[in-house]
């Protein structure tokens, strides 16, 4: 058990960390521009959905209608590079105060000449769109970020083409950004078609090893054991989780373009395998803790159960974390991290050798598990299974904490109000 004074100071430099890495305005920036983009991917996995329902006799129905169905999720979740690339930039040049508009406005033109046209066979010109999809994500992601800041230095300089107070602000906007902007394509300019380097390949060719990292095993696992660890000391892991939305998305996309196609899914550990399979009611599997507690004996846990279950429900954990609480209680360490680590593992098991269906649609963060499980991997009744048996798990490793927890706090409120009768209220807390 790690001393009081040892836990307040680690407590105290990952709440540090923590503050420093959600205060970084790039990352926040990226951050703002994949969350802002999703949304649109969204309504994408439910045309998705539409057009390749659960029900194969509703799809041979669907068919002649798929090519429709499909338009939209091509033109939302199939452009998500363009989306991303807007609110990143947006998000960026908000920070520094620069004319958002404007400013995003030629980052998304800088992104597009990164990715380049080419000569149609039946006249004309065209651009791949692969590259505005999850292949352009990372792209997208860092010219946004380049070009604001591009932007950013010659508006600061006052480099720009300043009109008298009197013109209306909106063209005096548009002029200033004439100058910066020019910088900005002249640099994609050269470097994509004068040199001939191939940003957005590139760029996505450098990611794709820790892509390959996050979609391991290994890799859940050590996004698991950071995000309980930041938990229990206090600190929210929402900066670190800024930090792997990029992947998550575009392994999210590359997996919504190969169901669509009609190919093989590639992905295992998206978002949506932790929020479904792992994360059941929060960080930790707090939903089996809830459930327990509805069965204390200690009045209060009764309550927390009472107040905390409805919220888990929906995936939302903080009642149970500072109500029980967990958070900075040494007795809840080994199933805040153990429960998840376990789940993580038969989750990501049973989509691998293929037991369950890969997630591969976007589908809201509030809805109770089993009906986002089923969605999330296209209508999948072995998905289902799945997150019961992980939410049983879980349940498992959180019983024998809650039960010693709960008699401790028993012996305590007798103590309190000398009645040993108080020992008996409430129903005993079972494993089933």
């Amino acid at each position: 058990m790690i001393d009081a004074p040892i836990a307040a100071g680690l407590r105290d430099r990952l709440a540090y960390a923590g503050e420093r890495m959600a205060a970084q305005r790039h990352l926040l920036a990226v951050r703002d521009g994949v969350i802002a983009a999703l949304p649109l991917i969204l309504i994408g996995s439910t045309f998705l959905l539409l057009a390749q329902p659960p029900s194969a006799r509703l799809q041979a129905w669907l068919a002649p209608y798929a090519p429709a169905l499909l338009a939209p999720y091509r033109m939302l979740g199939g452009l998500v590079a363009l989306y991303a690339c807007f609110g990143t930039a947006r998000s960026l040049a908000r920070s520094y105060d620069l004319d958002e508009l404007g400013v995003s406005l030629i980052a998304l033109a800088s992104f597009l000449l990164a990715v380049g046209v080419a000569p149609l066979e039946g006249g004309g010109w065209g651009i791949a769109a692969e590259r505005l999809g999850a292949a352009g994500l990372f792209g997208a992601l860092a010219i946004a970020l380049a070009s604001v800041e591009l932007q950013r230095f010659f508006v600061r300089r006052r480099w720009t083409v300043r009109l008298p107070p009197s013109v209306p602000d909106a063209i005096g906007k548009s002029f200033v950004s004439i100058v910066p902007g020019f910088a900005s394509i002249i640099a994609i300019w050269l470097l994509v078609h004068v040199v001939g380097a191939d940003l957005v390949g590139l760029l996505a060719q450098l990611v794709r090893p820790l892509i390959g990292a996050s979609d391991s095993l290994p890799g859940a696992l050590f996004l698991v054991l950071t995000d309980g660890v930041m938990w229990l000391f206090g600190v929210h892991p929402m900066a670190a989780m800024a930090a792997v939305k990029p992947i998550w998305l575009s392994m999210l996309a590359e997996n919504m373009a190969a169901a669509a196609a009609g190919e093989a899914v590639p992905h295992v550990a998206t978002r949506e395998m932790f929020l479904w399979f792992v994360w059941q009611g929060g960080s930790g599997g707090t939903l089996a803790a809830a459930l327990l507690l509805l069965r204390a004996r200690s009045a209060s846990l009764r309550v927390v159960g009472k107040l905390g279950i409805v919220p888990s429900l929906f995936n939302v954990n903080e009642p149970i974390l500072f109500g029980l609480p967990v958070v900075m209680n040494p007795r809840f360490v080994v199933p805040f991290l153990i429960a998840p680590l376990i789940t993580a593992t038969t989750a990501f098991t049973a989509m691998s050798v293929g037991w369950v269906a890969r997630p591969r649609l976007e589908v809201l963060w509030t809805l109770p598990a089993p009906l986002g499980a089923f969605l999330s991997t296209g209508g999948d009744p072995a998905a289902v299974v799945l997150q019961l048996f992980n939410l049983g798990v879980a349940a498992a490793i959180w019983w024998p904490f809650v039960r010693a927890y709960d008699q401790a706090l028993v012996a305590r409120e007798a103590a309190e109000t000398g009645d040993a009768e108080v020992e008996a209220e409430g129903p005993t807390l079972q494993a089933g």
